[in-house]
């Protein structure tokens, strides 16, 4: 390795502690739509296949932003690329309460692209600097990820008391503006990770179509199941709310379910330690099953968060571990072809929520929806075990 590789380019470490800062806020704003949802439903008066439509709005935008970040990065680099991805959050956060429920869609668009280029960039960019510890570094990247999106719901629920809410999307807005104007001034690009000859040839061996095909599925089922979960599951609290059970509590719903998944993201470097990457994920999307088909039955407050939770926990390795396979199978091809399989994740984050609003209109029954999530759980584990198989052979 060349000395250059070695040793941290100016800026470099400056730009590590921003971008996973910057990573609390894109937890916080990647997720604000669930907490927010109800609101929205109310203040628009909007039944839920309609609301169901934010959702598709927001990963339509990180569709727009993945389509594009492979060329930025090739061309302008990620000091660039990740500046105009935040100033994009900056912009669409800033304006989602200002008017009427149109512009608020068109807001959604616009920080939902900013989301894609954000979150594919960051991972890229720390999955590129971490070399061989890259389960490990991506975990913890993505548990402050968590940070933002456990914060988020219950300083919903605090402004909306304070009649801040407006404030607090004007604040959320101003961090990423910060971010951006950071990352254009001393951002500075990843170290040059060297591939190690084992990687290469893991690499080698995997079927290119049927591998990658395998692995994009997953990656649309998880994020869509994901976002079921999450995007729903303070409308289900809102719901079921009891006289004993102060309707104001459920904007925290979410919260629960972040809160499994950042423990379980804390826990994923020691787990790894005694259990294997594909067992490690195997056991979690059963964990993740049993809580969010128990969502089926709930009828408390206190059910919901306790179902949520275990549902985050179960979800919590998943995402890392993805992002760490997709790094071993596309080798120095990640950076120009993982935008594909962000891709793919984001069409699954489209598709799944507005498919859980669809059902329950039709069905007049939020449970019937939240099958939706229960069958994505339950794909998972067979993707799992084919994906293995395939790499195996």
């Amino acid at each position: 390795m060349h000395a250059s590789e070695s040793q941290p380019a100016p800026g470099h470490r400056e730009t590590s502690v921003v971008l996973h800062a910057a990573f609390i806020v894109t937890g916080a704003v990647t997720t604000l739509l669930g907490p927010l949802l109800p609101l929205l439903i109310a203040r628009w008066s909007l039944r839920d296949a309609q609301a169901g439509v934010f959702f598709t709005l927001q990963f339509c935008g990180n569709l727009a932003g993945l389509a594009t970040v492979g060329t930025l990065l090739a061309r302008r680099g990620y000091r660039f690329t990740l500046s105009l991805g935040f100033a994009l959050m900056a912009a669409g956060v800033g304006g989602l309460l200002a008017s009427g429920p149109f512009e608020a869609r068109v807001c959604t668009v616009v920080f939902g692209g900013g989301l894609g280029l954000t979150i594919s960039g960051v991972n890229l960019w720390v999955g590129e600097d971490s070399g061989p510890r890259r389960a490990t570094a991506l975990s913890l990247l993505n548990m402050c990820w968590g940070l933002g999106a456990i914060a988020f719901p219950p300083l919903v629920l605090l402004a909306q008391r304070e009649h801040l809410l407006l404030e607090l999307m004007l604040a959320t807005a101003s961090l990423c503006g910060i971010s951006a104007v950071f990352l254009a001034v001393r951002g500075a690009e990843p170290r040059a990770a060297p591939w190690h000859a084992a990687a290469g040839a893991t690499a080698n061996a995997f079927s290119p179509a049927g591998t990658l095909a395998v692995l994009g599925c997953l990656f649309f089922v998880y994020v869509g199941t994901e976002a079921c979960v999450s995007g729903w599951i303070a409308a289900l609290a809102k719901r079921i709310a009891t006289a004993g059970t102060p309707d104001p509590v459920w904007p925290l719903a979410p919260m629960f379910f972040w809160a499994g998944l950042l423990t379980g993201r804390g826990a994923v470097p020691l787990v790894l330690r005694v259990m294997s990457e594909s067992g490690l994920l195997r056991s979690g999307l059963l964990l993740a099953t049993v809580g969010t088909a128990a969502l089926l039955s709930v009828q408390s407050f206190a059910g919901t968060a306790l179902c949520a939770a275990v549902a985050g926990l179960g979800m919590a390795c998943v995402f890392p571990l993805l992002a760490a396979w997709m790094f071993t199978v596309l080798g120095r091809e990640a950076r120009r072809k993982a935008n594909l399989l962000f891709a793919l994740g984001c069409a699954g984050g489209a598709t799944l929520p507005w498919l859980v609003g669809l059902v329950s209109s039709r069905t007049g029954d939020l449970r019937s929806g939240l099958l939706v999530p229960v069958a994505g759980c339950l794909a998972m584990v067979s993707l799992v075990f084919l994906f293995r198989r395939r790499a195996s052979s």
